[in-house]
Order: C-alpha cells, then structure tokens, then sequence
C-alpha cells in the first residue's frame, strides 16, 4: 500500500446570531479569514478574542485547536479537541449534522496524537470516528496505516535489541585484543626493567671485586716483594764488601 501523509480536516464554523454575540461572531469570522490566509497565530488570537464573549463555545474550541494543531502544538490541540465534544455541540444542531461534526473531531484528536507518537490512543479515537461516520475513507486509511506503524514498531524493537547486543559483543570482542595487547606491552615493559636492574646489580658488583690478573703482569703485591727482596740483597752486599775492606793489609811505599 503506497504509503501518504495523515489527512487533518479543520472546521469552519460560523457562529449562530442565538447564541452569540455580534462582536463574537465578527472575531470567528475573521479568525476563519486568517486561518485560511494560513496566518493561524492572528487567527487564533481573533479566537481566543471570540472566546472571551462564549468562554463555552464548543465551535470557537475547535477552532482553537485546529489553529494549535498547524502550529505543531498538539497536546493543546488535543485538549482543545476534547473541550469541543462538550454537549452544548448539539445546541440547535439536526442529529446527523452533530453527529458529523463530532466524527470530526474524534478523527482530528486522532491526527494529534498520531503526531504525539501515541498510536493506540490514536487508533481509539479513528475507531469512534468511524463509528459516527462509517463512510470517512480517510478515518478509516489512517487506521490501517496506524495499525500497521504500531505493528513496526513491535516487529522493529527485538530488531533493535538485537541490534544493540551486537554491537556491545563487537565492542567487547574489540576491546579484548587491546587489553591482552596492553597486558603484554606490560609485562614486556616489566621483564626490561628488571632484565635492566640485574645488569646494574652486576655491573656494580664487578666493579667492587677485585680485577683479574693478566698473563704476563706484575700485581702490585708481587712487585713490592721483590723490590723489597732487591733492596735486601744489596743491603747484604754492601755488608759483605765492607768486611773485605777492613780485613786487607795496606803496603807502604819505600822511601
């Protein structure tokens, strides 16, 4: 079924000269002009101007609301709505003409709510359009496409459910790679630092033992035993010629 957009049908209703007065029915007249002008902000003000003069108007009501309706404001104009279902609606009204007027509203209040996302209490309010007036094609294809949103709706939130634990298990499952990978940079990080405090543990203590020594060379020990050794023998050996001396027996020169 090709899919077309919500009908709204808004009255126009001039006021009885039994009911009202002069000045009022001159402020619905010319709301009416404004309305159809698409002014509805001026519209609505000669209304409410109307309504000061019948504040029970159920007529000016519904214009009221068919003004709040094309402003978007549609939880007033579903309150407004219902205000015009008030039982003065019938007053000096033929059976079939109140009866007419109020599938009206019941298909308008339906449109308001359809816009407020409520589409049970709008498929309620089709259905007693309906019932009133069984011949409106348009009450009744705005039940149907009602019915059939609300019936997506339904079909589409297990969907959307479905939807949203797929993508947190997406998310996880990405999530968990970075984590074994940052746990791994960590103990990698970690096995350094500690591979790195060995090797200055090491180095420091090489540096206190003391050095090895090469082939070849001298430790200092060994050379200060022998120059000790050294100067001992030659100590004894000035000993010795010094005995030699003493004990020789100087030849004097004849004269």
């Amino acid at each position: 079924m090709s899919m077309k957009k919500l009908y709204v049908v808004i009255g126009f209703f001039l006021l009885p000269y039994l009911l009202y007065a002069q000045a009022g029915r001159e402020k619905v007249m010319a709301g009416n002009k404004l309305f159809q002008q698409e002014k509805f902000d001026a519209a609505s003000s000669q209304y409410h101007d109307a309504l000061l003069e019948a504040p029970e108007s159920p007529v000016i009501q519904y214009n009221i609301a068919g003004t709040e309706y094309k402003t978007g404001k549609f939880q007033e104009a579903l309150e407004n709505y219902a205000k015009s279902l008030s039982p003065r609606l019938a007053e000096r009204r033929k059976p079939e003409e109140e009866r007419l007027l109020r599938s009206k509203i019941h298909y308008n209040r339906g449109n308001a709510l359809y816009r407020l996302n409520k589409y049970p209490e709008a498929i309620q309010e089709y259905t007693e359009a309906l019932k009133l007036n069984p011949e409106d094609e348009d009450a009744k294809y705005n039940l149907e496409f009602v019915r059939n949103k609300l019936k997506d709706e339904a079909q589409k939130q297990p969907q959307d459910q479905n939807q949203q634990q797929q993508q947190q298990q997406q998310q996880q499952q990405q999530q968990q790679p970075n984590q074994q990978e940052d746990k791994k940079d960590q103990e990698n990080q970690e096995a350094q630092q500690k591979q790195e405090q060995q090797e200055q543990e090491q180095q420091n203590q090489e540096q206190q033992q003391p050095q090895p020594q090469k082939e070849g060379e001298i430790s200092k020990e060994d050379a200060e035993r022998i120059l000790d050794a050294l100067k001992e023998d030659e100590k004894q050996e000035q000993e010795k010629r010094q005995k030699a001396a003493q004990g020789r027996v100087r030849v004097l020169k004849d004269w």
